[in-house]
């Protein structure tokens, strides 16, 4: 380990840098000189055009722990390791990505506490979000450009597991298509290439698939289909809203299945219906799915039934906040 010491940039000539330098300008934000980099000569300008007039630059060796080494530790001690892969970046962060698709977990406390802790921050993605593998989920940040190593042991030994990706259990999933005009082939099925690419998002398989009239046995006699061809979860597309051909909520209903909620505050995607028959998910997803295909219920209700977390009408509830998703498109409400 090294001290640092502050130094006059036109001083500075043949020191090593303590610390990432940053540059920051309408065409990029990120670093400009690395630590460790020997200051020449030809750096002053430099650094002084980007405001640094006085600098840090590395001095006799101590115990003190350096920015991407708080950064490091704080994360692996924060996170679950089975899940989640570190990888260290620039300017004192560590980056935290999916080592496979789940559900993302966040546990408030421990993340207060690291905030709280003047030594890092952790930054994630929401608790309970749906992701892919390799997806990024979540950053922490050094805050001081050095601590004793001590202390950092110290908070690094004190922390529980912050964030975790929880995998999703159910992997099968069966797809009911429902729609007269698409089962006349008047309209095209559109639904199915949407579900396919979460599936493909997610590690999920569809095992099975069937066209359905707006009929309410045809949909019932379909979904038992889905349950017996090994299905472990179940989609039904359409048919979800007022109109007196909309009958797909009253055939889930007459499955003897557990509605847990007709109506999910989220937005778009709202008049859809979660599930459970026979220990099975029952997901039924509005049309508006098809043209909000990248982002919608589906992503946010059904992916925690495939991790088996279990559905409450509390929890449901609870998704409002925040359920207004950003590609939610408000002009279609205002014409």
């Amino acid at each position: 380990m090294h001290m640092v010491k502050a130094v006059p940039v036109e001083k500075a000539v043949g020191m090593a840098l303590a610390y990432d330098t940053t540059v920051v300008n309408m065409e990029k934000a990120g670093v400009h000189l690395e630590r460790g980099h020997i200051i020449s000569q030809d750096d002053i300008e430099l650094l002084k055009n980007s405001g640094l007039y006085v600098i840090y630059v590395l001095d006799e060796p101590d115990n003190d722990a350096f920015e991407s080494q708080i950064s490091e530790r704080i994360a692996a001690a924060s996170s679950d390791l089975n899940s989640i892969e570190i990888k260290i970046g620039k300017q004192g962060s560590a980056l935290l990505f999916s080592k496979f698709p789940g559900i993302i977990y966040v546990d408030a406390k421990a993340l207060k506490k690291i905030n709280l802790s003047n030594i890092a921050l952790l930054i994630t993605r929401r608790s309970y979000e749906a992701v892919g593998s390799g997806e990024l989920i979540g950053v922490v940040d050094s805050l001081p450009l050095k601590i004793d190593s001590k202390k950092l042991d110290q908070l690094a030994g004190e922390l529980p597991k912050a964030i975790a990706v929880l995998p999703f259990k159910r992997n099968k999933i069966g797809l009911v298509i429902t729609g007269t005009e698409i089962f006349n082939g008047r309209k095209k099925d559109l639904y199915t290439d949407v579900i396919l690419e979460k599936a493909k998002k997610y590690g999920w398989n569809i095992v099975f698939r069937k066209l359905v009239p707006d009929d309410k046995g045809s949909i019932v006699d379909a979904i038992r289909e889905a349950k017996s061809a090994g299905s472990e979860a179940i989609i039904v597309t359409g048919g979800m809203s007022v109109d007196p051909t909309d009958v797909t909520p009253s055939a889930i209903r007459s499955i003897w299945s557990k509605i847990i909620s007709y109506g999910i505050p989220i937005k778009p995607t709202t008049m859809s219906l979660a599930a459970y028959w026979e220990g099975i998910p029952i997901f039924g997803i509005s049309a508006g799915g098809i043209y909000y295909h990248e982002l919608n219920s589906i992503d946010v209700v059904f992916t925690l039934m495939m991790a088996d977390i279990k559905l409450t009408r509390e929890l449901i509830a609870e998704l409002g906040n925040g359920g207004l998703l950003p590609n939610f498109n408000p002009a279609f409400k205002l014409q």
